[in-house]
């Protein structure tokens, strides 16, 4: 799989995506990414180990698998959720900002070359 700042499957089959295929389509290798990419990009610049938090985060059931997943307790995951938020200028706990985060995910892994 992927790297602490890449995190997440190295190979994407495109019969495994259904409706994400859409935004396959809207986001080309090498052009300017969506806003919530660049705003992930941004963070994970300014927080070291951010990138691996909000995968863990964005790809289990709970924050408590999250923080066990990365290997912290779970108050400093949600430190880091805290800080990640403030950044990021959008909710990480609630549902909506969850999705965001899991799209805003998926649009970075999309536009890797």
């Amino acid at each position: 799989d992927g790297t602490a700042q890449d995190p997440g499957p190295r190979v994407v089959y495109a019969d495994e995506l259904g409706g994400i295929a859409l935004l396959a389509d809207l986001v080309v290798p090498g052009a300017e990414p969506p806003p919530d990419v660049r705003a992930l990009e941004a963070a994970a610049g300014a927080l070291p180990g951010l990138v691996a938090t909000l995968h863990a985060v964005a790809a289990t059931a709970s924050q408590r698998a999250a923080a066990a997943e990365i290997n912290v307790h779970h108050s400093t995951l949600q430190d880091r959720l805290t800080q990640a938020e403030h950044l990021l200028g959008w909710p990480l706990r609630t549902p909506q900002g969850r999705l965001r985060l899991q799209l805003a995910l998926t649009m970075r892994h999309l536009a890797r070359p």
